[in-house]
């Protein structure tokens, strides 16, 4: 297969995965928006702040709609990279310094799964804990999503219905993590690709609750402005 992609891409040259410039990955203009100023943001449904390291763009959009939908792996260090940055911030604004962090990714679809091999969001938390290994963190993908319809496009009160009661807990997961892990954590952070309203992360904070899991923050590459308030931007 890898042979086969190498062929194609003689004629068909491979494209900015934000911009669709030839012959990169990634443009040096793509690359900065993964490089922004840490900042924090209240979202409009939930109590965990979100932390993120740009702010949502279509340049960004295509860049994450490329990696999970359009096997454009080539770009999973750049955009772990980013969410790593954003967990780093996080760990600062909750004041950890040590100790394990247990990492929860949203959640997809067994649909979503089958169609893109794996959650997109659990790779790339599994990368950024590659890159960051001085940051103890530990994934838990322990968390599964129903079928629904996208959130893209949705208002902020229509984000909040499509997203209550879509989540559950996989057992086998948790029981794989082992309670002692979970307890010894010193810290649990909920991630994702971008967060606009908060809806989704609120949704998956609710549910881990019932398996004694409460993340204090979220981190995410994109925020968008759905009716959020953004606190004061800090660096790391």
């Amino acid at each position: 297969m890898g042979l086969l992609t190498e062929f194609s891409e003689l004629f068909l040259p491979r494209r900015c995965a934000g911009c669709g410039r030839e012959n990169v990955s990634l443009c040096t203009a793509c690359l900065h928006l993964l490089g922004g100023i840490p900042r924090a943001m209240e979202p409009r449904y939930g109590t965990i702040p979100v932390v993120g390291i740009a702010e949502y763009t279509s340049h960004l959009s295509h860049m994450v709609v490329n990696f999970k939908d359009n096997g454009r792996r080539d770009i999973l260090d750049p955009l772990a990279l980013g969410l790593a940055r954003s967990i780093t911030a996080a760990l600062e604004m909750t004041h950890c310094s040590s100790g394990p962090v247990l990492v929860i990714p949203a959640p997809s679809s067994q649909r979503a799964r089958r169609r893109r091999g794996g959650s997109h969001t659990a790779a790339l938390a599994r990368r950024a804990a590659a890159l960051a290994p001085e940051l103890s963190l530990q994934v838990a993908d322990v968390l599964r999503s129903h079928r629904r319809r996208d959130q893209v496009g949705l208002g902020a009160r229509a984000r909040e219905e499509n997203a209550w009661g879509t989540q559950l807990i996989d057992a086998g997961q948790v029981n794989a993590l082992g309670r002692t892990a979970i307890a010894e954590a010193h810290i649990s952070i909920l991630v994702d690709d971008f967060a606009t309203t908060g809806a989704t992360l609120a949704e998956s904070a609710r549910i881990l609750a019932s398996v004694q899991i409460r993340p204090a923050i979220a981190a995410v590459i994109g925020l968008g402005r759905g009716g959020t308030r953004f606190v004061s931007p800090f660096t790391v």
